[in-house]
C-alpha cells in the first residue's frame, strides 16, 4: 500500500516535492545568515545563487531520467500525462539558460528574490499538472503573487512600484474574470475536473444547443480565455504589459518574458483541446481571429515609436502573441507541434536578446549608466563588431528573415494555418511582418550608420564565461537551425504526444 501510494501519488509531484523541500531549507538557512553583518554579502548572496543552480540543475537532471507515465493523483486534482511532463523540461531548460544569463547580477543583492524565483518555477510546474479547475486556479494565483513582488521588487525605484501596482491591479481584474468563468462552470455543470467537463461536452452540447445553459457555457468559455489572454499579453488586453516590463528591473523582466508566456499557452492548450474543443466552432475560430489580428497589429504599429528597449522588446513580444493564437485559431490538435516549435525558438531569440543586453552599459564620459533608451546602440559596430553582428542575427530572427530559426517558425505556423484555407489572416500577418522589419531595420542602422558621438559610448561589460557561452549557443542556435530543424521537432512531437 505505501509503494502504490508512493506511485500514484508521490511519483508524479517528485520534481516539485524537491522543489519545496530545497525552498524551505534554502528560506530558514539564509534568514538565519542574513542576521550576520559579515556574512551577508558576497558571502550569502554567492551561496544562494549557487544553491539555486543546483536545484534548477538537479531537478532537470531527475526529470530526464523518470519517465512521462500517465497517472491521475491527488484525487484527481494533478495528472502526470507526456504534455505535462515535456513542458517541465522545457521550463526548467530555458530557467537555467534565464539563470546563466543573469548569474553575475549585482543589482538585485537580496536572496529573497532567489527564492521567489524558485517559487515562481515552482508555480508553474504544478500549473503544468493542474487537472481540475480548483488547482489551476490556486496556481495561476501562487504564480501571480510571486510576479506581483517581483516586478515591485526594487522599492526605492519609482519605475519598479509603479510596475508591481499596476500588474497586481491588472492582474487581480483578471483572476476575477477567470473566477467568474469558473464559477460558471461549475454552476451549470456541477463539474469541476478538466476530463469530466471534457466528457461532459462531448455528449450534451448538441442538446443544449439554443437553451439557457449553452448560452452560459459559452459565456464562461468567453471570460476563461480572456482571462489567460489577459495574463499572456495579448492585444486588446495589453495595456499593462510594456509598463511593466520597463519598470520591473533586467532580470526579472527576462523571467517574465520566458516563463509566463510558456505557462499560459500551455494551459490555453488544454482548456481549447482538452475542455472546449465540441464547442461550437465559429465562436471559437471567430474570437481568436479578432484577437490574433488585433494582436499582430498593435504589436506591429507600436513599437515605432518607442524610445526604450524594454518597451520595445514588450511590443515585439505581443506582435509574436499573434502567431501563437493564429496556430490555435486551426483548432488541429495536428497543427500544435508547429506550435511548440514557434514557442521553443521564440524563447530562444527571447533568451539571446536579454543576454545581449544584459551584457552592455552606457559610457557618457566619466559615468558609466544602465542602458535604457535604444539609442544607447549608436555606435555599437566600431566599439564591439562581433557582438554587433550577434544582435543583427536576433533582429534578422525576431522578424523572420530567412535562412534564421525565426524564419522557419512562422514559416511552419503559417504553413499549418493556410492548410485550413485561412487565407485572409496569413495574409494580413505576412502584411503586418513585413512592416515590422522597417524597424528591425531601424535597429540595424543606429548600431551601424549612426553618427558618431564621442562622449556616449556603449561599451562591454566583464560578463561571466557562462554568460558569454549562454548568448553565442542560442546565436548558434538561431544561425545554424536550419541545417537540422529535426531536433527541434522531436521535442515538439514529445510536447504533442498526448494530443
Amino acid at each position: 500500500m505505501t509503494l502504490n501510494f508512493f506511485f500514484l501519488n508521490i511519483y508524479p509531484i517528485l520534481i516539485e516535492f524537491f522543489f519545496v523541500i530545497t525552498i524551505a531549507f534554502c528560506l530558514i538557512f539564509f534568514v538565519i545568515l542574513s542576521y550576520s553583518p559579515t556574512k551577508y554579502f558576497p558571502i550569502l548572496i554567492n551561496s544562494i545563487i549557487f544553491f539555486v543552480f543546483q536545484i534548477l540543475l538537479f531537478s532537470l537532471v531527475l526529470l530526464l531520467n523518470m519517465s512521462p507515465i500517465f497517472i491521475i493523483s491527488w484525487n484527481n486534482l494533478l495528472i502526470c500525462d507526456s504534455f505535462s511532463f515535456y513542458a517541465k523540461i522545457l521550463t526548467l531548460f530555458f530557467s537555467l539558460i534565464w539563470f546563466f544569463i543573469f548569474l553575475d547580477n549585482k543589482s538585485i543583492l537580496n536572496f529573497e528574490f532567489w527564492i521567489l524565483i524558485l517559487l515562481g518555477i515552482l508555480s508553474v510546474l504544478f500549473l503544468f499538472q493542474s487537472n481540475d479547475l480548483l488547482s489551476i486556479y490556486i496556481n495561476i494565483e501562487f504564480l501571480s503573487l510571486t510576479f506581483y513582488i517581483l516586478a515591485s521588487f526594487k522599492r526605492n525605484s519609482e519605475f519598479s512600484t509603479e510596475a508591481g501596482l499596476k500588474y497586481f491591479i491588472l492582474g487581480a481584474f483578471s483572476s476575477s474574470l477567470l473566477l467568474f468563468g469558473f464559477t460558471l462552470l461549475y454552476s451549470f455543470t456541477g463539474l469541476t475536473n478538466l476530463q469530466d467537463l471534457a466528457i461532459f461536452f462531448s455528449g450534451n452540447l448538441e442538446l443544449l444547443s439554443n437553451t439557457q445553459i449553452y448560452f452560459a457555457i459559452l459565456l464562461s468559455f468567453f471570460c476563461v480565455l480572456t482571462a489567460f489572454l489577459f495574463k499572456l499579453g495579448s492585444a486588446p488586453f495589453h495595456y499593462w504589459l510594456p509598463d511593466v516590463y520597463e519598470g520591473s528591473p533586467t532580470a526579472v523582466t527576462a523571467f517574465f518574458a520566458i516563463l509566463p508566456k510558456t505557462a499560459i499557452l500551455i494551459l490555453l492548450i488544454k482548456f481549447i483541446f482538452i475542455v472546449f474543443l465540441d464547442l461550437s466552432y465559429l465562436e471559437i475560430v471567430y474570437f481568436l481571429l479578432f484577437c490574433t489580428s488585433i494582436t499582430a497589429l498593435v504589436g506591429t504599429l507600436g513599437a515605432f515609436g518607442q524610445l526604450k528597449w524594454k518597451r520595445f522588446i514588450a511590443f515585439s513580444s505581443i506582435n509574436h502573441i499573434g502567431f501563437f493564437l493564429v496556430n490555435l485559431c486551426t483548432l488541429n490538435p495536428l497543427n500544435l507541434a508547429n506550435l511548440i516549435v514557434y514557442l521553443i525558438v521564440y524563447l530562444i531569440m527571447t533568451c539571446s536578446f536579454f543576454s545581449f543586453f544584459s551584457s552592455f552599459k552606457t559610457l557618457k564620459f566619466p559615468n558609466i549608466s544602465s542602458k535604457r533608451f535604444l539609442n544607447s546602440l549608436n555606435f555599437l559596430n566600431l566599439t564591439n563588431p562581433i557582438f554587433s553582428l550577434a544582435f543583427l542575427i536576433i533582429l534578422f530572427s525576431l522578424a523572420g528573415i530567412p535562412p534564421l530559426a525565426g524564419f522557419f517558425s512562422k514559416f511552419f505556423v503559417l504553413f499549418s494555418v493556410i492548410s485550413q484555407e485561412f487565407f485572409g489572416i496569413v495574409s494580413f500577418l505576412l502584411f503586418l511582418n513585413c512592416v515590422a522589419c522597417f524597424y528591425y531595420i531601424k535597429l540595424i542602422k543606429q548600431v551601424y550608420f549612426s553618427n558618431f558621438n564621442n562622449t556616449i559610448l556603449p561599451i562591454l561589460l566583464s560578463s561571466s564565461k557562462i554568460n558569454i557561452f549562454t548568448f553565442g549557443f542560442t546565436i548558434l542556435i538561431i544561425l545554424f537551425s536550419f541545417l537540422n530543424f529535426d531536433f527541434i521537432f522531436l521535442v515538439a512531437n514529445l510536447v504533442c504526444l498526448h494530443f
